[in-house]
């Protein structure tokens, strides 16, 4: 298992254009107090479980968000599907922010979210505290489904600059990028500075999903 941690911040990027060819990204004046850590830990510590997931293509991946900005918030995850480099549709995975019971209470909350990979669909669960979301499944268009895998966009990165009221991605389901070798790559594509919703013609990945999520007042 490992444990990887960001921070997203309230205040966003600062944008500042150097010459044509170069965009720097400056930090605005950062109130600690506004601050989110998001923790992810990703698998299970019980190998024997573990080596069943790994056998059944199931990913777990555990969210941890903490922050004084956390409190008192509704939520949403979508999952937004992309095809020959555009967006196709946008499916929602969770949904309860009319419903004052699903608002955080603290200044934590975290979440699981599974899924899984098998012949034909991607399986995608959420299960939080106190809730459980529907089981969704979505048709993988690849030939070899084996290529699709689950990415986060947490390892590897540097901290991201974020609102925290605006939505922001958490994993990525992926084909590789192949090289002109002819290897293919998986991180190079979810690590990258490349937006999420130009992998496809970035990477030339013909079909892939995004995972989003969204913090409501």
């Amino acid at each position: 298992m490992k444990k990887i941690t960001i921070l997203i911040y309230i205040l966003g990027l600062t944008l500042n254009a150097q010459n044509s060819n170069l965009i720097e990204k400056q930090k605005t004046t950062i109130n600690p107090k506004d601050q989110i850590e998001i923790n992810i830990a990703i698998g299970s510590k019980n190998q024997d479980l573990q080596n069943y997931f790994d056998f059944e293509k199931i990913g777990l991946f555990n969210f941890t968000i903490n922050g004084n900005s956390v409190k008192d918030k509704a939520f949403i995850l979508k999952l937004k599907e992309f095809e020959n480099g555009n967006l196709k549709d946008v499916y929602t995975l969770f949904d309860e922010s009319k419903n004052k019971y699903f608002r955080t209470d603290s200044t934590s909350m975290s979440l699981k979210i599974f899924t899984k990979i098998d012949q034909e669909n991607l399986k995608i669960w959420i299960r939080g505290k106190s809730f459980g979301s529907k089981h969704s499944y979505f048709k993988l268009q690849e030939k070899n489904k084996s290529r699709y895998i689950v990415k986060d966009f947490i390892g590897g990165r540097n901290p991201l600059i974020k609102d925290v009221l605006k939505p922001f991605y958490l994993l990525a389901v992926i084909t590789p990028y192949i090289t002109e070798s002819g290897a293919g790559q998986y991180c190079k594509v979810a690590y990258s500075d490349i937006e999420p919703e130009q992998f496809g013609k970035e990477f030339n990945i013909p079909h892939y999903f995004l995972v989003e999520m969204e913090f409501i007042e």
